[in-house]
């Protein structure tokens, strides 16, 4: 059984009471208005400007402005860079994968050094279960924001051209999985379809290869403990590299996959529950299953990310802390749930369409992703791709791949 530590902690859906601390706009500022800028991944055509949007509506003395500056590795390198020269951006939208990063490496700030009594308002807006994940080395440096979890999502229109049974179990297998993949690329395959090209994709990242080995009873780290090399790893890791064996995946990176399942040229994708709302208005008939099982068991991963505050100048800080609270609340939740996200507030906010698998999900537990620790963490992510990369393309077996994968990311996650 693995050594459950804050990193491994397994989320529940839960309840709780909003917190007593007052939510009120912060006006006490300066003379001047403070500008807050927020590093995120989002431009300004993404749901997570009108948020922005909506705060500045109101006024409060603090404005804030969203940069676009990548992904959340991008993100994290331009952090990392600004503030050894003394120019940390005021908040950036983190990973939760960099949670040890963010803390120990980039100085991701305590809410309760901040404001004591705002930090313990704004995380009561939240469900108990999902603060130990913003909480690193005790000191609560995160809002929980964005989570999400990987599911299956099935093209219904590639499905009923291979003549498959629409009658789709919401709790599916990886051995169902492959059978359904095999007889959609009989069907299919050859070039005779229009827009099929490959019967599945499992996402080729650090997220859906841990789901992977969690799934067959391992973990990547266990605790702070590499544990990737464990019998459990080495079979979730074949399991997961057997449909592109069987030439029923075609291997492509995130950005690509998501451009080819909106394009209706993949029948089957295992990726996060957050394309619910893009799915919806595709024009295309999705249908959300739940991440495949091994062997009757899942035990699965969450991603997202989290809203932290790096700002040194204290009226800067309180600035951004206001903007928090904001995100918080009901308002911010409800127009930042329009993106499908998982609700972990404690708002009761109505879910939508496409995310029956990820509530199934939720409901029945969710660890964090692989947050690697150590001042080296951020580079763990590419050396654990590079490792499946390198399994999946069949340069090296899994047992092998996952030793040498070990040894190269115990020189960097030290802590």
């Amino acid at each position: 059984m693995a050594n459950f530590t804050p990193s491994r902690r397994t989320f529940m859906a839960g309840t709780a009471g909003l917190a007593a601390a007052s939510l009120l706009p912060f006006r006490a500022l300066a003379s001047s208005d403070a500008t807050v800028t927020i590093s995120s991944p989002w431009g300004a055509n993404q749901p997570f400007q009108k948020v922005v949007d909506a705060y500045n509506a109101k006024k409060t003395g603090v404005t804030v402005v969203n940069r676009m500056d990548g992904d959340y590795q991008e993100m994290a390198t331009k952090a990392l860079a600004s503030i050894a020269s003394g120019r940390p951006p005021e908040m950036m939208i983190t990973g939760w994968k960099f949670g040890y990063f963010a803390r120990r490496t980039l100085g991701a700030r305590d809410f309760n050094e901040i404001d004591a009594g705002k930090a313990e308002a704004i995380i009561g807006q939240f469900k108990p279960s999902v603060r130990p994940l913003v909480t690193i080395d005790e000191a609560l440096i995160g809002l929980p924001w964005a989570m999400s979890t990987p599911v299956t999502w099935i093209n219904m229109d590639l499905w009923r051209e291979a003549g498959l049974d629409e009658n789709i179990p919401l709790d599916v297998s990886h051995a169902w999985l492959m059978e359904q993949a095999a007889k959609i690329d009989k069907a299919l395959g050859g070039g005779n379809h229009p827009t099929y090209r490959s019967a599945m994709d499992l996402s080729n990242n650090e997220w859906t290869s841990q789901a992977y080995i969690q799934n067959a009873g391992g973990f990547i780290l266990d605790g702070d403990t590499l544990a990737c090399d464990s019998p459990q790893a080495i079979e979730g890791m074949t399991r997961f590299a057997e449909p592109v064996r069987a030439g029923l995946w075609t291997n492509m990176d995130y950005r690509a996959q998501q451009k080819a399942m909106f394009a209706g040229n993949i029948a089957i994708v295992t990726t996060s529950s957050s394309r619910a709302a893009a799915a919806a208005k595709s024009g295309i008939e999705f249908r959300d299953v739940m991440f495949p099982s091994l062997t009757g068991n899942r035990n699965m991963n969450s991603g997202g990310n989290f809203l932290a505050i790096y700002a040194r100048d204290e009226e800067l800080a309180k600035a951004s802390m206001d903007f928090l609270a904001f995100c918080a609340s009901k308002e911010g939740q409800e127009i930042w749930s329009e993106v499908g996200y998982l609700n972990t507030s404690v708002h009761d906010l109505p879910r939508k369409p496409l995310q029956e698998a990820s509530y199934a999900q939720l409901e029945a537990g969710l660890t964090p992703e692989t947050i690697w620790p150590g001042a080296r963490g951020l580079e763990g992510q590419d050396v654990w791709r590079q490792w499946v990369a390198r399994i999946l393309d069949g340069q090296v077996e899994p047992a092998e791949g996952l030793a040498r994968a070990k040894q190269d990311l115990a020189r960097l996650v030290t802590n």
